[in-house]
């Protein structure tokens, strides 16, 4: 009897020493990505200079995403999860324009060990015309996937 429960323990003692904790391998980032064309060809363009802030309406001073960055072409910008609108000011080679992306959230689970995000649906996507003289909504649907969301063009 001693020797069944002891083999019992063992095997039960390897079992449990071979099960490995899950890791999240998943990508979890939700971003809206943007791309810079020109509105003649639509060829993609890249940007001398840019500074993105987004306007957070809860506090005074703006969240700097983009700081100065130089020969740029695509941005990837996070939205607010607890809001459905996002407001951006874009400062493309020291001309502002701003841009307002409403839309709806979504939870969606990955897995156990990776848990959840907040996914969008992009419902509107609104503009100042300083530079940007118009836009192209590719993809409304924003989730862990790396595809291009808006197409500017300047």
């Amino acid at each position: 009897m001693k020797i069944l429960i002891t083999s019992l323990t063992l095997i039960l003692l390897l079992l449990s020493s071979c099960a490995q904790e899950e890791t999240c391998r998943e990508n979890k980032q939700v971003l809206f990505n943007i791309g810079f064309y020109t509105s003649e060809t639509t060829n993609a363009l890249n940007i001398d200079s840019i500074t993105v802030f987004g306007i957070n309406n809860n506090s005074i001073t703006p969240d700097s995403l983009y700081k100065n960055v130089k020969n740029i072409n695509k941005i990837a910008l996070p939205l607010n999860n607890s809001a459905e609108e996002s407001i951006f000011v874009l400062n493309i080679n020291g001309t502002h324009d701003t841009l307002n992306v409403q839309y709806s959230n979504k939870e969606y689970f990955i897995s156990y060990s990776c848990g959840m995000v907040i996914t969008h649906h992009v419902d509107t996507v609104l503009s100042t015309s300083h530079l940007i003289k118009s836009y192209r909504i590719l993809n409304r649907d924003i989730n862990t996937t790396d595809v291009q969301h808006l197409q500017i063009l300047l």
